[in-house]
């Protein structure tokens, strides 16, 4: 006998018809392994729903522009509204035990309730999208003047986006449950409200686990775009629908259809059939399981893959420039800067990575985009520490915004700096040119650009400057 025949073909227990609905993690393993690949399909169909929003509301807010947010919000959210339905009506057809088909029900829920499902991801999207404008709106002015926001700014946003995730987690759970006849707006805002004042406990814990879902989604970007086209969407809409299902059973009286019955098989089967039937049914059961272990594992393969044939750098060094460098000169820059270093983690590989950051005190030489998000990158190099030696094109404006260079150097800072002509080891390099119009009729060396440049060596503990210098001789 098989390892299978012997774990899987002993006669099980039954089940009493009369027996208690499963609660808790055990509910959610059963609905898992049996409406696995529903929800799959639907977590597809409303990532394909949703992507517009995404993109839409994400640009408007890069680009620090508020009336396309807005109008981005309002005009995406309005597929955006159908996916969140249907993913919630998923969820909750799978806590019902329905054994409709889930495109047939999918079909019918549309056409049921997409009056209400429009206006409702529009409005959601449309205050998602101001208040993540609101956001990124406030850190780029702080961060023009090398501020940080307060605690109390921090929480203010924080209690709206947790007042926006209970009023859209339970707007669209409502809208999931709610008898069609009913599904408009107001109903379904009372309806949400009702939920919030009969079981308050239950109502912010499954907007909480949305929350958490989205908030993932957000920071992991762009590695959680594989996690959301597989688990992104059900997961915690499944987990919170859950949550919420005790209140809409009761506000809603949502049947819950029980389990069939299997029938008696006319014949006997042969040992052989038997066993072919247990197969079958226990891959009927654990299928979703199965495909859940296989990609759970692939995750971690490649994350471990990763891990491993990433290569740390020896050194980090910074140019903090407003004109856009190529990737050509930057290589050069590194494989000259690479000939003084040393394999220092003793990975088999000397290597300098090179942080160019994009930003300039004057604005208007760089493009908003690049600005915010030199600053971004250059500001977390700087809390972090990661380089050491700073190249810098405008040094009075660089501390004038971030103080690093009297925080290291003291008042007399200017003195402590270096020209870059002077330090033959990078004046000698051959980095390129890079062109000076957009025709490419005209170019400039990067040298003759860098010639202007100071160098600030705010910590030469790796020994780097003193390579370069000749100092370590």
């Amino acid at each position: 006998m098989s390892w299978f025949d012997a774990v899987y073909g002993r006669p099980g227990r039954g089940v009493d018809p009369n027996e208690p609905e499963k609660k808790g993690l055990a509910r959610f393993a059963q609905m898992l392994g049996r409406d696995f690949g529903q929800l799959i399909a639907t977590n597809f169909l409303a990532c394909i729903l949703i992507l517009p929003a995404a993109l839409g509301v994400s640009l408007g807010v890069i680009l620090l522009n508020f009336p396309f947010t807005l109008l981005a919000g309002i005009l995406t959210g309005l597929l955006a509204g159908l996916g969140l339905l249907l993913m919630a009506d998923c969820c909750l057809r799978s806590l019902c035990n329905d054994p409709s088909p889930w495109m047939y029900r999918a079909v019918q829920t549309i056409k049921s309730r997409w009056k209400a499902a429009l206006p409702l991801g529009a409005l959601i999207l449309t205050l998602l999208g101001g208040l993540c404008f609101v956001w990124a709106f406030l850190f780029a002015v702080l961060d023009q003047g090398g501020q940080y926001p307060g605690g109390a700014v921090l929480v203010f946003l924080g209690f709206d986006m947790l007042v926006l995730a209970v009023g859209g987690s339970l707007a669209v759970a409502v809208l999931a449950a709610i008898p069609a006849r009913q599904a408009k707006l107001g109903p379904v805002f009372r309806g949400a409200g009702h939920m919030l004042l009969l079981s308050p406990g239950r109502s912010i814990a499954g907007s909480l686990v949305i929350l958490a879902g989205v908030a993932v989604l957000i920071v992991f970007f762009p590695v959680s775009t594989f996690w959301a086209m597989l688990f992104g969407f059900w997961l915690p809409v499944l987990v919170a629908m859950q949550i919420f299902f005790p209140v809409l059973r009761r506000l809603y009286e949502l049947d819950v259809e029980a389990p069939e019955t299997p029938p008696e098989p006319d014949a006997a089967l042969t040992e052989k059939q038997k066993r072919a039937a247990r197969r079958a049914n226990w891959w009927h059961y654990h299928w979703g399981l199965v495909v859940a272990a296989v990609v759970l594992i692939a995750s971690v393969v490649y994350v471990i893959h990763g891990l491993n044939t990433t290569i740390d750098p020896d050194y980090s060094v910074a140019v903090v420039t407003a004109d856009t460098l190529p990737d050509a000169s930057v290589q050069r820059l590194q494989a000259a800067l690479e000939d003084y270093g040393q394999d220092r983690n003793r990975d088999g590989v000397v290597l300098v990575e090179v942080n160019v950051y994009t930003w300039s005190a004057d604005a208007s030489l760089t493009d908003m985009n690049s600005q915010m998000a030199g600053a971004t990158r250059l500001n977390t190099d700087l809390a972090n520490g990661y380089s050491g030696i700073w190249i810098l094109a405008d040094p009075a404006g660089f501390e004038e915004a971030y103080g690093a260079l009297s925080e290291a150097f003291g008042d007399d800072w200017e003195s402590c700096l270096y020209s870059w002509t002077a330090v033959p080891a990078l004046a000698d390099a051959d980095l390129g040119s890079y062109d000076t119009s957009a025709d490419g009729s005209t170019s400039q060396s990067v040298q003759e650009l860098f010639s202007r440049y100071k160098i600030a060596v705010l910590n030469d503990a790796d020994g780097l400057w003193a390579a370069l210098t000749g100092q370590g001789e």
